[in-house]
């Protein structure tokens, strides 16, 4: 069965007898409405559909020319005060105005710097290669600030640490309800700083609230309600699963044995899991906090990129996968980092912002 939940306290129902808002009128007027009616209804979702990816090209620009100002911002600023790098408030607080806080979106903590905000672009790579469809788009905007990348069947979401998520050209259409879930909130509403994408119309979704909206296995929701999640990744199968939790310990179903097997060797002793992602054809990617990390399961593609990445003497950080063999590998260059986005199409591609 399936199940769509969120973390409001509210009982996770079977996706069958849910009916979207509005979908029973919509419904009711394709039916039995007259064939004008339907024209019009047509026309309609034409419109929308047209208007939101102009939304869409908007926000991508925005996104990028944020990251070009927030980035001579912060060069300017290490020539005034390298020591320090931010601006210090009449009230005594700092925060680095490369990096504004915006509503919705945690504040610096007092007396943080560009550096520790730089540390956390390191600990998830500065750089990514990919190979998904519409890569053109998500290259366009790709920078350091990318929080997180979540891939889906032909389709790509991007959110940002300070601005609105930007989405390839087929994202609204191939994952409406998440679509719906990440569109819908105001502009005075908590971001969401989490995503990951499943097969099967699988996703889970954070707000910087802590709430949290997921559509998964009910063995799944269940380990999702346990307690305060960081990572949720889907594998190929709608039971198959992994989540990492904040306090470090995980749960799991149906990964590869392989994967099950290092995870379950793992002792007090052995460093922190920092990513497991997995892929709808069996694919896998491990990352501990002292910087080592294994995959399995990947393509020969995949596998040349990642050769070629580690020859240069970078260093991954993690590896997401998508349907048809889409897939982006987080990374961060060995000297003084700087985005970069590789590509190979359906592209892929390296960049830098």
């Amino acid at each position: 069965p399936r199940e769509t939940a969120s973390s409001g306290g509210a009982q996770g129902v079977k996706e069958g007898m849910t009916a979207k808002p509005g979908s029973a009128k919509v419904m009711s007027s394709l039916e039995g409405g007259s064939k004008n009616g339907d024209a019009h209804i047509r026309k309609r979702i034409a419109d929308l559909t047209a208007m939101l990816h102009k939304l869409d090209d908007h926000a991508a620009a925005l996104a990028k020319e944020r990251a070009r100002v927030a980035g001579e911002l912060a060069k300017l600023l290490s020539k005034v005060d390298p020591s320090v790098g931010v601006m210090r408030r009449g009230d005594g607080t700092a925060s680095s105005p490369a990096n504004p806080p915006a509503t919705g979106v945690p504040a610096p903590a007092a007396g943080q710097t560009i550096s520790t905000k730089a540390a956390m672009k390191d600990a998830r790579g500065r750089c990514a290669a990919m190979c998904i469809e519409d890569i053109d788009r998500i290259a366009k905007v790709w920078s350091s600030s990318v929080s997180c990348i979540a891939l889906g069947d032909a389709c790509a979401a991007l959110l940002f640490d300070n601005a609105p998520p930007v989405f390839s050209e087929q994202f609204a259409q191939k994952c409406q309800q998440l679509h719906a879930q990440l569109t819908s909130r105001s502009g005075d509403m908590p971001r969401a700083i989490f995503l990951a994408i499943g097969t099967e119309e699988r996703f889970y979704v954070r707000f910087a609230d802590g709430k949290q909206e997921w559509v998964a296995s009910e063995e799944c929701t269940a380990d999702v309600k346990l307690k305060p999640v960081s990572k949720v990744s889907f594998g190929r199968d709608w039971e198959d699963y992994f989540i990492l939790y904040k306090d470090g310990s995980c749960k799991w179903a149906g990964i590869p044995p392989k994967l099950a097997a290092k995870l379950q060797a793992l002792t007090p002793k052995s460093p922190a899991i920092a990513n497991v992602t997995l892929g709808p054809d069996g694919e896998w990617f491990v990352g501990f906090a002292d910087g080592t990390w294994e995959m399995g399961g990947c393509s020969d593609a995949l596998g040349d990129k990642v050769a070629e990445i580690v020859k240069s003497g970078s260093h991954i950080k993690l590896i997401t996968f998508g349907e048809n063999d889409a897939w982006v590998v987080r990374y961060n260059k060995p000297s003084a980092p700087t985005q970069k986005v590789a590509a190979s199409k359906p592209a892929a591609a390296e960049s830098s912002g």
